[in-house]
């Protein structure tokens, strides 16, 4: 599978990355210092989603040279577990004698089971040799992690600049050879909310051009809940009812939400559970179809459980770990296809005016007009007759609107209006070769 870009561009280096300047410097002398052997208090990123928590912290590991042992707190859900799994990882150093730097992902999570887990952290924090690094979205709403607060040194991380976002956002635009244009890419950052994560998905569902048209084909980002958070929910949940209140607590629309469960199935679960889960949601769609014909939506309650609760507890075994969550293929094709869309119907509907029939007809004689243009003396008198601009001929032309053949079309089109308008001006002095 291609590389997605939210991975490709990782950034390398902490010049690379973006946003909570300080956070990055503070942390790069608390690695330094447990590098000159002085034991440091451990670190906990909080915040905004998307601003680089763990990011920041795998990009420490990366340039100290550190093994990484990542595991996520709301997989480990009571003492024993936390024990099992993080006990020799704190203790012991790397397998080629190294420091370790152990990264615990939403550690919030542990508010939903009280089976001493928070407790079980607090100790192994504690009695580290290690370097540890906790996330959390939030922690002032959850009594069980006062006392992590109190262990370790707080880092709350800010949404980022969306000039700093658009900045970036255009950089790998550059680099991957998507067109784009300047206010979409800001747009596009404005609407990401400073979850710079969450704009990198945008741009690739929408690439290979990004125009304003495209971004406001996107589904609006809901904020209250992130959909990373509530996908973690559905399909690492433990059970009903933790599961219903991220989806119930969630504005993010059914139909989005479906489609991004529908995608991830088979990214999370290997093929057993894969094919339960696939079988609950083809229930799901069922009362969709139900929905649709009757307009009943009494069936949404049976929809949506069966969406969200009934797939991601029908897994058979926990699923440790972390894989990253893909946008939704469908909606991202769709996406990407609306700028071409509306340029085709700009073409059918001029085509229409000057040859009299729907634009439904002349959709279908586009393939025609496209043969005409390959015809070099023709094809000025074409661009002219239909008044076709640098988009519109560059879809025509399967190419891009700043090539020379693109730009010449143009060029020879507006010389033969000009010739035109002097022919009116001066009748019988000039002919249109």
């Amino acid at each position: 599978m291609p590389q997605l870009l939210v991975d490709k561009y990782f950034p390398k280096n902490f010049e690379e990355f973006i946003g909570n300047s300080e956070i990055v410097d503070s942390a790069k002398n608390w690695a330094q210092g447990w590098n000159d052997g002085k034991k440091q208090k451990p670190l906990l990123f909080f915040g905004q989603t998307g601003a680089g928590k763990t990011a920041l912290a795998v990009l420490i590991a990366k340039q100290f040279g550190w093994q990484l042992f990542e595991t996520n707190a709301s997989n480990l859900r009571s003492k024993e577990e936390i024990e099992r799994v993080m006990g020799a990882a704190v203790a012991n150093a790397s397998l080629f004698g190294g420091r370790r730097l152990i990264l615990i992902d939403e550690v919030d999570g542990l508010q939903s089971a009280d089976r001493g887990g928070a407790e079980a952290i607090m100790n192994l924090i504690k009695d580290s040799s290690n370097p540890i690094i906790l996330t959390a979205n939030g922690i002032y709403g959850e009594r069980k992690l006062v006392p992590l607060r109190t262990l370790a040194e707080l880092k709350e991380f800010k949404k980022i600049n969306y000039f700093s976002i658009a900045k970036r956002l255009r950089e790998i635009a550059t680099l991957e050879g998507i067109e784009f244009d300047e206010e979409a890419v800001k747009e596009l950052a404005k609407n990401s909310g400073g979850d710079f994560r969450s704009a990198i998905i945008d741009l690739e569902s929408i690439a290979p051009n990004v125009t304003m048209e495209a971004v406001r084909a996107l589904f609006p980002r809901q904020r209250k809940e992130k959909i990373f958070s509530i996908m973690t929910k559905i399909f690492k949940g433990k059970n009903l009812k933790e599961i219903q209140d991220a989806t119930f607590d969630s504005e993010v629309s059914g139909e989005m939400l479906f489609r991004w469960v529908e995608e991830n199935i088979p990214r999370q679960f290997d093929a057993k559970d894969s094919a339960i889960a696939f079988d609950k949601l083809s229930r799901a769609d069922v009362f969709n179809g139900r929905i649709f014909r009757r307009q009943n939506y009494g069936f949404l309650r049976y929809s949506s459980l069966l969406a969200t609760a009934g797939v991601g507890l029908s897994r058979q075994k926990e699923y440790y770990g972390w894989v990253p969550f893909q946008f939704p293929s469908l909606i991202g094709s769709l996406s990407a296809t609306t700028s071409n869309r509306e340029i085709r119907k700009g073409i059918a509907s001029k085509i229409g005016k000057k040859m009299h029939c729907s634009r439904r007809q002349a959709m279908k004689d586009i393939p025609f007009i496209q043969v005409m243009l390959e015809d070099k003396d023709a094809a000025p008198s074409m661009v002219y007759f239909f008044d076709f601009d640098g988009k519109e001929l560059a879809n025509l032309l399967s190419t891009k609107k700043d090539t020379k053949k693109v730009k010449g079309l143009i060029e020879n089109a507006e010389k033969i209006s000009k010739e035109v308008i002097v022919q009116k001006s001066h009748p019988g002095q000039l002919q249109i070769s």
